[in-house]
C-alpha cells in the first residue's frame, strides 16, 4: 500500500513539474545565438538577436555600443515611451551578437523599416495577401490558410527576413518556403514572406 502511495505523489508531483516547464517563458540570450534570431512572445513582444561579423581591427565595441543606445535611445523618445530594450551586445568569435526586445511587431517595423505582422486567429479584414496553403506541421499535409485564420487559439506571424523563429508554444502550421526545425522553431529560409501559425 504504502508503495501504491508512493508511486501516486512521485506520478503527481511530475506531471506538475512538467506543467510548470510547459509554461516557462522561452528567453533569448546572447550565449545560445549562432545565428538571427527571432522569438515570438505570447504577449505580442519580440526579442531579436541579430549576428553580424565584427572581425576587423579597427571595429571598436564602444563605439558600437555607443551607436546602437543612440539609435534605441532617439526611437524610443520619438515612440513616446521604452518600446525598445537593449538586451545585451556582446562580441564572440569575431561575430557582433545583438539582442533587443521590442514591445510589439509595430515597433520592430518601424524601427527596421521592414513589413510583417503578428496577430491573433479570429482577427478580420489582415492587410496583407497571405499564401492560399499552409503546411500542417503534424503531417506535412497542405491546409486552406483561410480555415487555419478562424481559429481564435492561434497566434500568427508573417516575416519577411530570414531568422531561426522561436515562439512560446507548438508550432501548428507553417508556409511552403520554411523548414520546421523542432516543435517550437521553424527556419525562414529567404527573403519572401515566411508564415508561422503557433498555438501558445
Amino acid at each position: 500500500m504504502k508503495k501504491l502511495i508512493l508511486c501516486i505523489l512521485f506520478l503527481l508531483s511530475f506531471i506538475s513539474i512538467t506543467a510548470c516547464r510547459k509554461k516557462e517563458e522561452i528567453v533569448i540570450t546572447a550565449e545560445d545565438i549562432r545565428t538571427n534570431t527571432l522569438l515570438a512572445k505570447n504577449n505580442g513582444g519580440l526579442q531579436v538577436a541579430t549576428v553580424e561579423d565584427f572581425d576587423k581591427t579597427y571595429y571598436n565595441y564602444s563605439e558600437l555600443s555607443e551607436f546602437v543606445k543612440k539609435e534605441v535611445d532617439t526611437y524610443n523618445k520619438k515612440a513616446g515611451g521604452d518600446k525598445i530594450t537593449i538586451d545585451s551586445l556582446e562580441l564572440r568569435e569575431g561575430k557582433a551578437i545583438l539582442v533587443l526586445s521590442f514591445s510589439g511587431m509595430d515597433q520592430y517595423c518601424n524601427f527596421n523599416e521592414t513589413s510583417a505582422a503578428y496577430f491573433n486567429g479570429g482577427a478580420e479584414n489582415i492587410p496583407i495577401d497571405l499564401p492560399t496553403t499552409l503546411v500542417r506541421a503534424k503531417d506535412g499535409e497542405r491546409t486552406d490558410t483561410a480555415e487555419v485564420l478562424r481559429n481564435k487559439k492561434y497566434k500568427i506571424l508573417v516575416i519577411q527576413e530570414p531568422f531561426d523563429i522561436l515562439v512560446n508554444g507548438k508550432v501548428m502550421f507553417y508556409s511552403d518556403n520554411a523548414q520546421l526545425l523542432e516543435e517550437n522553431k521553424v527556419k525562414s529560409m529567404g527573403e519572401d514572406m515566411t508564415v508561422i501559425v503557433f498555438k501558445p
